[in-house]
């Protein structure tokens, strides 16, 4: 059991981490931080007290908004698994398929049409409230993008695959928490780490390599059953 823990959330993690420095997130970074705190860059660039306190109780409305909407996928996504548990083994094969697909997509040897657009949800005005920046942070993860679509699927396939819906629902958590480490590494450190963004633009390419190795290996396993075997460990 702890080889699948380990792998499984090892990669919701990862995945999460990835769906941050991927082209249509890294970015626009710095938007999203002078929306949902108000704040021009540079008065966060000035980072006074009174700034950073406003930025770190912005950013946690904000990235607590999105992980209850992947928390919740996680649930769905579970709950239908045992209730097709007789096509349980269907469902593995069928899952690891689509994320080698995914992972493909990620190291350009195939294209999948349908992640080719980008779709955002369009909120006006500034939320000038915590509970606003919490809903703000609930529209990007209900929103969809080519960038952070094949990820999230990919880990809403594993999540299809455990045997509680607990764990399905501690499986996006994880992922969500792999999402929400930079914005808030990003936040204690809003004064210096914008300038940061700017130059880790860089490895932008490299990043959908990594993914997409990542997301093959996974689905191997899944394919395979091999991801099975490990729970016995």
């Amino acid at each position: 059991m702890n080889g699948f823990l380990t792998v499984t959330w090892g990669a919701a993690f990862a995945a999460g981490l990835l769906s941050f420095f991927s082209p249509c997130v890294l970015p626009l970074v710095p938007a999203y931080f002078t929306f949902i705190t108000g704040f021009s860059l540079e008065e966060l660039n000035a980072g006074g007290a009174a700034v950073r306190k406003q930025v770190i109780l912005a950013t946690i409305a904000y990235v607590l908004g999105f992980s209850v909407v992947f928390v919740l996928l996680g649930a769905a996504v579970s709950s239908l698994g045992g209730f097709l548990n007789d096509t349980k083994e269907w469902l593995r094969v069928g899952g690891g398929l689509l994320v080698i697909l995914f992972g493909l997509h990620f190291l350009g040897l195939l294209r999948i049409p349908g992640l080719q657009f980008d779709r955002r949800l369009k909120v006006r005005g500034k939320p000038l409230h915590l509970f606003g920046v919490f809903l703000v942070g609930m529209a990007f993860g209900a929103g969809w993008s080519p960038c952070i679509g094949p990820m999230l699927g990919s880990i809403l396939v594993l999540a299809s695959n455990q045997e509680t819906v607990a764990r399905g629902m501690g499986l996006l958590g994880v992922y969500s928490a792999g999402l929400a480490l930079p914005f808030m590494v990003i936040s204690v450190f809003i004064h210096t780490m914008l300038g940061f963004l700017k130059k880790a633009r860089q490895v932008l390419p490299y990043v959908n390599k990594v993914a997409g190795v990542m997301l093959v290996a996974v689905g191997i396993l899944l394919l395979t059953g091999t991801i099975n075997t490990l729970a016995t460990l």
